[in-house]
């Protein structure tokens, strides 16, 4: 009678259906995805692996079984053998992104059946088959992205949030955004800061930047574009697309009705509240101004390696509180390499007449270098600045309109065009309308 009830049997019998069908599957890993292997486990207690037999049913569509393994689940450091128990590992491999529902699995613990069920999951497509993709997300939720049009007053602020999916790091980025507008980075995330940021896959868009845009003037336009480079999973580097809008600006709201005519654009420069600062730009006098324009001048017209005159017009734009410009291009430089371009192409022809093919390809190779360094500096020399000499930025070529921008004085300035006695500028991210006379142009 002994025979028919040994130590083990009598444990194994301590497991109960009823126990049995408290147990689910559940996933190994926080999140599944298509074409790797995804695997569910489940711990039965108190039960050796040698007396536990699983059958895996039919599976779904887009779903195949991989492996199954069983191995011995100790539930914790001081537990004694006859407390350990079964872990249960079955891996499967989905081909298509969606929500699954595996059926039961059917289990047999010696002498006792039952049935464990699977949580429902949801599979993603691979990440490191997918090319980054972005989206834009409004602050103000009357901004909807799901259309293709925005319709803004002029004048207003609109902040929105640049995001990506899919990716790990974000290489670089940059924006181009339409006249007659103010932008403003307000916050850069961490994916753009440090190398394999956005490691961690989430089926979340990542924010990358957030942005203050500010358009000024009636009319329709395109929204900023940006051009984004993103590596993704996969570690490859991609052209990321950002969705295109259409926005349509209406004249802004003048909030008292008494205000002048004058006053009609005051709205376009005003900051929010909480955006504003009572810092006052620094008086600079006109002798200044004329000293930083013959030191502009001088570096311009002088060689950057030999003359000291680049270095001393950043000192002098530090000492007036600015932040110095960057390099101006220098007409001597431009002159020795168109010289030095017209030099080496005569050589080249020269070498093939004599029929010395080698010097000729080598100095030829040279010639290509001076020609293509020599359009790119001819095109940054005929750039037009000019020195600001302080006042207001206005929106349109109209004396009525009354200024609401600025730039400090003494800030070097782009001429991008000129209508009667007006110069259309840009400083940085800032541009707008002011009179001829405003400026001290650079020659």
């Amino acid at each position: 009678m002994e025979l028919f009830a040994p130590a083990p049997v009598q444990k194994a019998s301590a497991v109960s259906w009823a126990y049995l069908q408290t147990l689910k599957f559940r996933k190994a890993d926080k999140y599944f995805f298509t074409n790797m292997d995804c695997s569910f486990s489940v711990n039965i207690e108190t039960v050796s692996p040698d007396k536990v037999a699983v059958s895996v049913n039919d599976v779904p569509e887009h779903v195949s079984f991989v492996s199954m393994k069983k191995e011995t689940y100790i539930p914790s450091a001081t537990a004694s053998s006859d407390q350990y128990g079964t872990t249960i590992i079955l891996a499967f491999r989905f081909d298509k992104p969606g929500s699954y529902q595996i059926r039961a699995l059917d289990l047999r613990v010696d002498q006792t059946y039952s049935r464990i069920a699977f949580e429902p999951v949801y599979v993603y497509e691979n990440p490191r088959s997918v090319k980054p993709q972005a989206s834009i997300s409004f602050s103000d939720p009357a901004y909807s992205t799901s259309s293709k049009k925005i319709t803004v007053q002029a004048g207003k602020h609109l902040e929105f949030t640049l995001s990506v999916k899919y990716a790990i790091q974000i290489e670089s980025f940059a924006w181009s955004i339409p006249q007659d507008s103010l932008f403003t980075e307000v916050k850069r995330y961490e994916i753009t800061q440090s190398e394999n940021a956005g490691n961690d896959f989430s089926p979340d868009a990542v924010p990358v930047a957030t942005f203050d845009w500010q358009p000024l003037k009636e009319g329709d336009y395109e929204f900023p574009s940006f051009d984004i480079i993103a590596t993704s999973f996969g570690g490859i580097k991609h052209n990321v697309s950002v969705p295109e809008y259409k926005v349509h600006v209406e004249p802004g709201v003048v909030e008292q009705s008494s205000a002048p005519e004058s006053a009609l654009y005051a709205y376009a420069f005003a900051e929010p509240a909480e955006k504003e600062s009572e810092e006052k730009s620094a008086v600079v006098t006109t002798a200044e101004l004329e000293n930083l324009l013959e030191l502009h001048q001088k570096e311009r017209h002088s060689f950057p390696v030999i003359s000291k005159a680049a270095k001393e017009r950043r000192q002098a734009e530090i000492n007036l509180g600015l932040s110095p410009s960057s390099w101006a291009a220098s007409v001597p430089l431009l002159i020795l390499l168109w010289t030095l371009t017209a030099i080496t192409m005569a050589a080249t022809i020269l070498l093939f007449v004599l029929k010395k093919i080698p010097w000729a390809a080598t100095i030829l190779a040279t010639g290509v270098f001076f020609l293509v360094t020599s359009i790119f500096y001819a095109h940054r020399a005929s750039l037009s600045t000019a020195i600001f000499k302080g006042g207001g930025i206005s929106t349109i070529p109209e004396e009525s309109c009354t200024p609401g921008g600025s730039v400090p004085t003494g800030t070097t300035v782009q001429i991008v065009r000129k209508a009667g006695g007006w110069l259309y500028i840009k400083s940085n991210d800032t541009y707008g309308w002011v009179p001829e006379s405003s400026v001290m142009l650079i020659k």
